[in-house]
């Protein structure tokens, strides 16, 4: 303890949105910032903007984000932090911010595992995780359901896809993932994919043309944040 004291004291822990110094109770975010980040308090599912992007294309049961994303906002900062500046337990942070979120609506009860948007295993290595394994792990922890990292796989390797439109990043991504029913469990009725962020729908549309080929299941999607 004393230890740990005097690294906070030479090394202060600092708010990943604001960078202000962290006080006692504080994790990862200050006060102001947790209170002012904006969040997807969906009651009215005409306001869910993730079926809107996803309308007629992925056959959702459900879905729900955590964060509204936008440029220079709050969530971007963190997502930055989590993909590209090593802060990997960002995503475990968000995963039980969302948790305790999503224990109020009775459909997360019938998820039988969720399973994290796969990476490339060069990007895994470059990065050194994926950083939505610790979101996902989380959720997984909280809602009492299986982690399952084995029934999708990313074959190929690209570039960033963030700039490019949707039609476009969907030609690039349509084939990248490989579905594996030998991970499938008998007893899987309600599967939910997880990723960080939702902005044109590409990836999470790929993922789901290979779960969709798994018949009777149900099908979900959890997202750390989805562009506003």
């Amino acid at each position: 303890m004393l230890f740990q004291g005097a690294l906070d004291l030479l090394f202060p822990k600092v708010c990943m949105s604001c960078e202000a110094q962290l006080h006692t109770g504080e994790e990862l975010m200050c006060t102001r910032c947790r209170f002012d980040i904006p969040e997807c308090n969906w009651t009215n599912p005409g306001d869910n903007l993730i079926t809107d992007k996803l309308l007629g294309r992925v056959p959702l049961v459900y879905a729900d984000a955590l964060l509204y994303f936008e440029k220079r906002n709050k969530t971007q900062k963190l997502i930055h932090e989590l993909k590209y500046k090593n802060q990997e337990h960002i995503s475990k942070y968000l995963g039980l911010w969302h948790a305790e979120k999503l224990k109020r609506n009775a459909w997360t009860s019938t998820i039988d595992a969720i399973i994290p948007v796969p990476i490339h295993a060069k990007r895994k290595r470059d990065r050194g995780y994926n950083q939505v394994e610790g979101y996902t792990k989380a959720l997984c922890q909280k809602l009492n359901c299986e982690y399952n990292d084995k029934l999708l796989y990313r074959k190929h390797y690209s570039r960033t896809q963030v700039f490019k439109n949707r039609l476009a990043r969907t030609g690039v991504i349509e084939h990248n993932f490989i579905l594996n029913p030998k991970a499938v469990k008998s007893n899987y009725k309600h599967l939910a994919l997880a990723d960080d962020l939702i902005t044109t729908g590409a990836t999470a549309e790929a993922c789901f043309i290979q779960l969709s080929k798994l018949k009777h299941i149900k099908l979900s999607l959890l997202v750390m944040a989805v562009a506003a």
